[in-house]
């Protein structure tokens, strides 16, 4: 039996969706920025419309072309070997450890290095960027409540027990970014060492206790 291909969880991304229905690369990567997707998952544009030429090379989707109102369009389809692998990957144990990437909490943590006005900017836009995604992540779960088409409902029921991570981790951001930003602006702009660590220690005491108190109340 022919070993299979070493791919990145993107692959088997790419390989999921299409397991759904074929798609082009344009269509997988509107699916992977605009979905839950994105929350758990984000990538590029380029890395994603990179990958279906490569799950291409190793036999794992097939090409179709064809003219759309004069324009050239690829349509990808998974292929058994690629339900094979997407099915091995499915079966393989991980860590389920879970990352995020912001860049704004770069700045938060550093922001030391900047002037007090630049953090409470920076925060500032950390919480109505949260709430922006707040309400597209409203708007997308209750069209799939009120759509009774299929192709809307996909992944269920796995996908609605997603949601509800996405749920928990956008009501902490918000959560979170209104009590940083209260907290930065209760910090003087005069603040010398000594006071900005016993504030620093206090919040530090704080995150100490919640997290104590969930895991074992």
């Amino acid at each position: 039996m022919k070993s299979l291909p070493r791919l990145s969880p993107t692959s088997y991304a790419l390989l999921g969706l299409l397991a759904r229905g074929p798609a082009t690369a344009y269509e997988l990567n509107n699916i992977m920025q605009t979905s839950m997707l994105r929350v758990f998952w984000p990538r590029a544009d380029s890395h994603i419309y990179s990958e279906p030429k490569k799950l291409l090379s190793h036999g794992l989707v097939s090409e179709e072309k064809e003219k759309v109102k004069g324009r050239d369009r690829t349509n990808f389809t998974i292929t058994a070997a690629g339900r094979d692998a997407l099915a091995a990957w499915l079966a393989e144990p991980d860590a389920a450890t879970h990352r995020n990437q912001a860049e704004f909490m770069l700045k938060v943590i550093l922001a030391e290095g900047g002037s007090p006005d630049d953090i409470k900017a920076t925060l500032a836009r950390a919480l109505e960027t949260t709430r922006t995604e707040t309400r597209m992540a409203i708007a997308g779960i209750q069209h799939i409540i009120d759509s009774p088409e299929a192709g809307v409902r996909k992944g269920m029921p796995w996908n609605g027990m997603a949601a509800n991570l996405m749920a928990d981790i956008l009501i902490a951001r918000l959560r979170w970014a209104e009590y940083a930003t209260e907290a930065a602006a209760a910090v003087p702009d005069d603040s010398d060492r000594a006071a900005k660590e016993d504030i620093g220690l206090a919040a530090y005491q704080r995150a100490l206790q919640r997290l104590q108190a969930e895991l074992d109340p």
